[in-house]
């Protein structure tokens, strides 16, 4: 079975890689005139026949293959290149003027892609233990569930006060110049309360995949997800169904793909259609409905177009600037203060930052963590960030074959998997920052509600 999947994706990546030459080889000098970034859109081609080959084969006869952790990478990298376009082509609707080198990024994400994909493939050869050794935590469920309601009923005060100080519910009332960056100033610690929301919401899943969750908890999670959504952004929406849905396929049974992939397609179509709503006033309403969707959508791709024709000329490379803002959200302020450190400023000092100023926006830009490597180190540091990738997401692969309903490390394995995928169009720090903001909640939730088993 595997080897004619392999010999079936070997003969996919020939053929398309052919095609591109051959294409490359008739149309090249007519399409140099017309069309001269060709040859980058041509090669994303070849590459991403020759990621195809590379993962079929690795997966063998898997025989839940598109849950796994590097089909999930892959199918994000791919999702980001062909959405992301999408957002480019809608931005230069709006404004006819705008261009960017968008062929470079979409080769630029197959290569990192294609490395990151070897450095798994080389790294998970040899068989995975089917059983986890010595003791591990499991969950307590009659425990679990009081500390999911005690957790709930927190950030629901939390949820409260911050919106008060805002003035406002931010998802129903536009925003246009997006001042949810200054949300967690004006909540203070009530706004990192409300964030309880989302590790509430990965509770209730951990109940749902083992069979333990009530009418009740199914509410309870919902509300949570309302609660960390009212401030914007998606992303504090899309972590905790994300994690829950892969524990759920993991542990419970495997997902309908393909109805899945039909609600997130329709789910994506509506936040363009409530966006519309909302941007009346903000001219964007020329767009119409349908493209705006496209232009609110994974517009990060569009922005690390921008970033490889800014940093490609190696002058303005900045050596490893941002990489600090990484490793401060690991402790708390406090902590960094004992030995001298501002968090706060090192944190402010990240690429979305840097690129916001740079862009002229009064909002973060972020690219990805390739796209990071490569303000800072150029293509040597992408490539080398793509096979770091690598190999996280091969361990995290290893490790999540042989997880079990009842462990707590089954949440926390997926936590990461699901951080790590974002991270494809975040940036460094908000990886560390998101994993420190649910993982210590979670740890909390794991010393009242777990006992060491084995």
């Amino acid at each position: 079975m595997a080897a004619t999947r392999g010999r079936r994706a070997l003969a996919v990546a020939l053929s398309a890689t052919a095609t591109a030459l051959v294409a490359g080889s008739v149309e090249g000098p007519d399409w140099s005139v017309s069309w001269p970034a060709w040859p980058y859109a041509l090669g994303a081609v070849a590459i991403w026949a020759v990621n195809l080959m590379i993962l079929v084969v690795g997966l063998g006869d898997d025989p839940q293959p598109l849950t796994r952790v590097p089909t999930l990478s892959v199918l994000f990298a791919f999702a980001m290149t062909i959405l992301g376009t999408g957002s480019y082509w809608a931005t230069t609707q709006l404004n006819p003027t705008y261009r960017v080198g968008i062929e470079r990024a979409a080769f630029f994400i197959a290569a990192c892609t294609g490395v990151s994909l070897a450095a798994w493939w080389v790294l998970s050869r040899g068989a995975v233990r089917s059983t986890v050794q010595g003791r591990r935590l499991e969950w307590k469920w009659d425990r679990l569930s009081a500390t999911t309601y005690l957790f709930f009923l927190v950030a629901a005060l939390g949820t409260f006060v911050t919106l008060r100080r805002i003035g406002y519910v931010p998802i129903l009332s536009g925003d246009p110049n997006s001042l949810r960056v200054e949300f967690p100033a004006i909540g203070g610690v009530w706004y990192r309360l409300s964030m309880l929301g989302g590790v509430v919401a990965l509770l209730v899943g951990v109940q749902a995949a083992a069979r333990k969750a009530s009418l009740a908890h199914y509410l309870v999670g919902l509300a949570s997800l309302a609660m960390v959504g009212a401030y914007g952004p998606r992303f504090f929406v899309a972590l905790p169904m994300g994690v829950a849905l892969l524990v759920w396929d993991r542990v419970r049974h495997a997902l309908p793909i393909a109805r899945f992939a039909g609600i997130a397609l329709v789910g994506a179509v509506g936040f363009g259609l409530v966006g519309y709503w909302r941007q009346q006033e903000a001219g964007w309403a020329a767009l119409g409905p349908l493209v705006l969707s496209l232009y609110v959508m994974l517009s990060e791709f569009r922005d690390l177009g921008w970033t490889l024709d800014y940093f490609g000329d190696g002058q303005h490379l900045l050596g490893g600037e941002t990489l600090p803002s990484a490793i401060v959200p690991l402790l708390p302020a406090a902590v960094w203060a004992l030995v001298g450190i501002d968090k706060g400023g090192i944190y402010a000092n990240d690429s979305a930052t840097i690129l916001g100023r740079l862009m002229g926006e009064t909002v973060g830009i972020r690219v990805g963590i390739y796209g990071e490597w490569f303000m800072n180190f150029g293509w040597a540091g992408a490539l080398s960030a793509a096979a770091l990738y690598g190999t996280i997401i091969a361990a995290l692969d290893r490790a999540c074959q042989t997880v079990r309903v009842g462990e707590v490390r089954t949440v926390v394995l997926y936590l990461i998997v699901a951080t790590a995928l974002f991270a494809q169009i975040g940036q460094l720090n908000m990886f560390t920052s998101t994993l420190t903001s649910y993982g210590y909640p979670l740890g909390l939730a794991a010393l009242i509600s777990s006992v060491r088993q084995g």
